[in-house]
């Protein structure tokens, strides 16, 4: 039986930039057509934990 009162938060375990060259389109007005040449990818990994207090669970 899990308790409700369950939090969630993210814990990031690595970050890094990837120096890699790629095209992006940008917004100009209701269009995706201004090409844009980017160098670099930011990534984020993370792990997604959940907290549950088990304790009053456990006791009955």
């Amino acid at each position: 039986m899990r308790n409700r009162n369950a939090k969630e938060r993210y814990v990031e375990i690595l970050s890094f930039q990837h120096f890699v060259r790629y095209t992006t389109f940008t917004r100009d007005g209701d269009d995706f057509r201004n090409k844009v040449l980017r160098y670099k990818i930011d990534v984020s990994v993370v792990l997604d934990m959940e907290c549950v207090d088990m304790f009053n669970a456990c006791v009955d």
